[in-house]
């Protein structure tokens, strides 16, 4: 009778232990969740801080070129301001370029992820129809900029000197990104 009340005992104490053991791993499985998961907050702040100031950037880079360019459009120094507005085209696309990278990144961080910190669950929200916005208003700006490109060229042809101007090109177009049916800051 001792030798089973012994491995019963013992039973009940391995029995004990192997539960302990377990609660002891969830708990410790859970915390290392949740400070995971408190890091990747912190990331998501953190990039969506490079992507906000990355559009500021976009934004004075966008209003500094319709101050300059865009906004004045004349025939007789067209030509001779082609090379620069081009060159100032090309940053404004490598300004959209970065952007997309900080989107690529929230992508990753943000897909299929519901964050116990409100602030990084409305950046999730939010960046992606910023995004939508910034390539948006960067295709319509190229739209606009061969246009004028279309426009100057036509009336060259009538000038003794017919010097032509060749288009900007992209490979960017209108996109959906927040994928809500509407195209922000598609110009319509």
């Amino acid at each position: 009778m001792d030798s089973k009340r012994i491995a019963y005992v013992l039973m009940t104490i391995s029995f004990i232990m192997i539960m302990s053991g377990s609660v002891s791993s969830f708990v410790a499985g859970l915390k290392q969740d949740q400070a995971e998961m408190y890091r990747r907050v912190y990331v998501v702040n953190d990039e969506f801080e490079v992507f906000s100031t990355n559009t500021s950037v976009f934004e004075e880079y966008r209003d500094n070129l319709y101050k300059d360019y865009l906004s004045d459009f004349f025939y007789d120094t067209m030509y001779e301001n082609d090379s620069t507005l081009k060159n100032s085209l090309s940053n404004y696309e490598n300004i959209v370029d970065e952007i997309q990278k900080s989107v690529s990144k929230l992508d990753s961080l943000c897909k299929n992820v519901y964050y116990p910190n409100s602030e990084a669950n409305s950046k999730c929200l939010n960046y992606k129809s910023i995004y939508e916005q910034v390539v948006n208003y960067f295709v319509s700006d190229i739209q606009l900029y061969n246009s004028y490109v279309i426009k100057y060229n036509e009336y060259a042809k009538d000038k003794e000197k017919y010097l032509s101007i060749d288009q900007y090109s992209t490979k960017k177009d209108y996109i959906d990104y927040n994928q809500d049916k509407k195209y922000d800051g598609k110009e319509e």
